[in-house]
């Protein structure tokens, strides 16, 4: 599918239009007056939050990292930039829980498209391949100037996904001359960065050049005893076996029906069955963490051009971005657990067992341990806009713009069981003849094992916008200043997923998949001023007010509109009042809306605390049930709505100016949450864990045990139930030893319009500059406080509260931090908190199951040390030195034992203290 004929048309026309405006004002450079020059200086300033030039957001909060704090800050990611706010969270994607490794930014913890990311203060492309997530990795991190966040919903500017706020990487403009950074991070992974910038400016224009490489090493599960199957040592199970799940050795593992006999090592020999039953229950174990990797290794390359030149009146801007990412980690994909079907007549069938079929687990991993079994992930992105701004009447600036971008790349491209052969391999001749399953090590036969799946996408936009702003008339208390403009957008997504689950292991389409929409868009904002310097009175030295409305109509989903209202009071100097109001929505992004893009339906064991006689526990040991777990996509899914309203305080005493203080209290109200079931994972479900989780994910449940006649893999014999799961053209299924006919009911998760939330909470900041002759000392902290969090898992369902329990918002977040700088030197140190929380998902272990347990508070220090040579220094003048580290006391995330995992990512991190060493050099 192409761009439409309408989005060619008004894509053509953006450019039109930017080249005839060029021309039309080339004739004329000269002559401009101060008016003219003022309209330059103002056209530079980038504010987020307000489609008026020139002024900051009424009513909201914002806050600004410079380039000087981003750098001082020792944090490169540019991500990690927004995680590390209290504002901020790490709830939802990460590069070491993603198939493509993108990694977002996420406000409030509402969640990554909750949060509208721009640059510049445009929309680009987003990553993931499948998920659609803006990331701000793509841009060098030598081309940021500042980041701007505003903590309030704006879709009345912006349109959908602005809701939890905006998040803007505002770029380098006019930079002058060259300097090259490197880098080396240290930790559980080395990391080698190489990044420069390189400008230069002449009369009426300028460029940057921005560029970085970055080379990651991966990272094993067994860096960390923690990451491993077997957490007996942390108060959890050995997870290498569990019912009929098992990670074998190289001998393998037999099962038959729903036990686990271990394989004695026979160098080729079948075993007989008084050697097999002595081994019963007792399998030789082989942990994956050994083999395979916990974070993926990276190479990424990054540039990024931005060029102005003034051509008369106005002036004609560009930016260009591309962005190239390889991850590679060694996959597991059920390689380690390959269930090959023995029958009576294989010639590896062990006799004397049973009379029906076995079944052999063979760990093809770990017998081709030299095999290149390597997932790779890769990803390449552009994005691009051209921007003409001019004045085009007194008191009035014209701004159009053309975007353009796309990503692509493979989600998912590696090695993959091939189900289809292993049901066959052990019986037929033409297999079985060089392939033996009892001799360990690299056999050629064996390689018909060793499948593929590839997962590919391809996403386009294409985006205009025109927009007049200015002062349309004066009052007392200054100019009352307007801007109205329009948006058309069109999306495009295309996927093909293949797999190599056939006789021939040939690649064979399994998915494919074409989606589009169109956006058009008019919005308008108020600015007005009514009192000020000229008319202030007692109580009123200065108060603005201000009004937005955005209209959207999709070619999908139909039109709505999201006003919003903003106050600024200040009743007297060094205090100021604000508030606002708003409403906000998302639209569901292509990828969510379309069944056929993802969409998974998993045997799996999960904890089963429900005390429900209709869903008797499978494994009386681990207190877990067998069940079928369907994730995915669905169609009909409608849009989220919000309701967003915050009240603030802004304190600069007179008598400190240099102290600032302020608090702000935010009101969300969100409704047809688009998400997956909430600790739906085999790792970490809740839908059964408890009576109260029974009853309150008894939506997403489905009752359905299997009848005494039932065979396992004759879906005839089942429970009617699971046939519309099992026979789901959109699904993918991953390979199981888990018996079907133990399963006990259906959880039918994945993306839905869940329910509503409800959160609020207080924000605050407090700045402090001291100067001294021992140089500058700066005290900054800021603190968020989650005061409720109700969540529902249907629209009309009821409200439970959500907040401090596992899975979900921690109500306590803070950073403080300490700085110092004299001459060429400058120093920090910060703390940063996250605090205790309840997990409610606790484990059954040996039958019994874990009380709910609280996590106490996490708290680690981050410190930083540069030196920046000065002029007198003569050849290293402007060479500048950094030694930075995070988590400075290597303080390890606290125990969390829930599913099958010992440590809480949304949370806390596994990585210990971080070194960071770094010098640049100024040319």
């Amino acid at each position: 599918m192409k761009i439409g004929q309408t989005g060619r048309v008004a894509l053509g026309i953006s450019y039109m239009a930017l080249a005839m405006a060029g021309a039309a004002h080339a004739q004329d450079i000269s002559g401009h007056g101060a008016a003219e020059s003022a309209s330059k200086q103002d056209a530079e300033i980038i504010v987020t939050g307000t489609a008026i030039k020139g002024v900051a957001p009424v009513g909201s909060a914002t806050v600004t990292m410079d380039r000087a704090s981003l750098v001082a800050s020792g944090v490169r990611d540019t991500a990690q930039l927004i995680a590390q706010l209290p504002q901020g969270s790490s709830l939802g994607t990460s590069q070491n829980s993603t198939g493509g490794r993108q990694q977002g930014v996420n406000l409030r913890g509402l969640g990554n498209n909750a949060t509208l990311l721009l640059f510049d203060g445009h929309r680009w492309a987003p990553q993931g391949v499948i998920s659609q997530i803006p990331d701000p990795s793509v841009i060098p991190f030598a081309a940021i100037e500042r980041v701007e966040v505003v903590t309030d919903g704006a879709s009345a500017i912006y349109g959908s996904d602005a809701v939890a706020g905006v998040v803007n990487y505002v770029l380098r403009k006019d930079y002058e001359g060259l300097e090259l950074t490197g880098r080396y991070n240290h930790t559980l992974y080395d990391q080698r960065a190489f990044e420069g910038v390189l400008g230069h400016r002449w009369s009426e224009g300028g460029f940057m050049l921005g560029f970085s490489y970055t080379d990651r090493d991966p990272v094993k599960r067994a860096a960390r005893d923690y990451l491993r199957n077997d957490l007996r040592p942390y108060g959890g199970n050995n997870n290498n076996l569990i019912g009929t799940t098992v990670f074998p050795g190289t001998p393998g593992a037999l099962i038959i029906g729903s036990t686990v006999y271990g394989l004695p090592a026979t160098n080729g020999a079948v075993p007989t069955a008084a050697q097999v039953t002595a081994l019963k229950g007792n399998p030789t174990l082989a942990d994956p963490a050994d083999m395979y990797d916990y974070f993926s290794s990276r190479k990424q390359i990054s540039v990024l051009l931005k060029a102005h030149q003034t051509i008369g009146a106005g002036e004609l801007s560009g930016t260009v971005n591309y962005n190239r990412r390889e991850n590679s980690a060694r996959a597991q994909e059920a390689l380690p657990n390959i269930s090959i079907n023995l029958t009576p007549s294989s010639p590896w069938y062990i006799p004397g067992l049973t009379t029906g079929n076995e079944t052999l687990v063979y760990n093809l991993g770990l017998n081709y341990a030299n095999y290149d079994l390597t997932q790779r992930n890769k990803e390449e992105t552009f994005n691009s806009t051209l921007e003409y701004k001019t004045r085009i009447f007194k008191g009035f600036d014209w701004t159009t713009y053309g975007s353009y971008g796309f990503s692509s790349g493979c989600n998912v491209c590696q090695p993959q069981a091939n189900t289809t052969i292993a049901a066959v391999i052990a019986n037929n001749p033409s297999y079985y003849s060089s392939f033996n399953p009892y001799q360990p090590g690299q056999q050629s036969g064996a390689d018909m094992l060793i499948g593929g799946f590839l997962q590919e996408a391809k996403f386009r936009t294409a985006d205009f916008g025109t927009k007049i702003s200015g002062a349309l008339f004066g009052l007392p208390a200054g100019s009352v200043k307007v801007a109205l403009g329009g948006e058309y957008t069109e999306y495009w997504f295309w996927l093909l997923a293949q797999n190599k689950l056939n006789l021939q292991n040939a690649f064979q389409v399994s998915r494919s998949t074409k989606s589009g929409r169109h956006v058009s868009s008019a919005y308008g904002e108020a600015l007005i001023p009514v009192f000020g310097a000229a008319n202030r009175i007692p109580g009123f030295d200065r108060l603005d007010l201000s009004a937005a409305v955005r209209w959207d109509k999709y070619s999908d989903f139909g039109t709505t509109a999201n006003p919003k209202f903003g106050l600024t009071w200040q009743p007297t100097g060094g205090v100021k009042l604000r508030g606002s109001w708003g409403t906000s929505f998302r639209a569901p992004t292509l990828i969510e809306s379309n069944p056929a893009t993802v969409g998974q339906t998993n045997r799996a064991y999960i904890a089963n605390g429900a005390n429900d006689p209709s869903v008797p526990v499978t494994l009386s040991s681990t207190g877990q049930s067998a069940v079928l777990n369907r994730t995915g996509n669905t169609a009909g899914l409608k849009p989220e709505s919000a309701t967003v309203w915050s009240l603030g305080l802004d304190l600069t005493p007179a008598f400190t100016p240099n102290l600032k203080f302020g608090v702000t209290y935010y009101n969300v109200n969100y409704k047809n949450r688009i998400e997956n079931l909430p600790n739906q994972t085999a790792t970490n479900a809740l839908v059964l864990s408890s009576p109260a989780n029974r009853a309150l994910y008894s939506d997403y449940f489905i009752v359905a045990p299997q009848p005494s006649t039932c065979v396992n893999g004759n879906y005839a014999t089942y429970n009617p139930a699971y046939l519309p799961f099992l026979t789901d053209k959109n699904a993918v299924f991953t390979p199981s030893t888990i018996n079907d006919c133990t399963l006990t009911g259906i959880v039918n998760g994945g993306t839905q319009n869940l329910g509503n939330v409800k959160q609020s909470g207080l924000d605050f900041t407090l700045n402090y500059r001291l100067e001294t002759r021992a140089g500058t000392f700066a005290f900054d902290g800021s603190f968020t406080k989650i005061l409720n969090l109700q969540k529902s898992l249907t629209p009309t369902g009821a409200l439970f509260n959500a907040l401090d329990t596992f899975g979900f918002q921690v109500s306590s977040r803070g950073r403080a931090s300490v700085s110092w700088r004299k001459d060429g030197f400058n120093a920090n140190i910060a703390a940063n908190y996250v605090g205790s929380y309840l997990n409610n998902a606790t484990i059954t272990v040996a039958g019994v199951k874990l009380p709910d347990t609280q996590i106490p508070a996490w708290t680690t220090f981050d410190g930083n040390l540069g030196y920046e040579f000065g002029e007198n220094h003569r050849w290293l003048s402007g060479t500048r030195l950094a030694l930075g580290v995070q988590n400075l006391t290597d303080k390890a995330p606290p125990i969390v034992l829930s599913g099958t995992n010992a440590v809480d990512t949304n949370n806390h991190n596994v990585w210990g203290r971080i070194w960071t060493f770094e010098i640049s050099h100024k040319f």
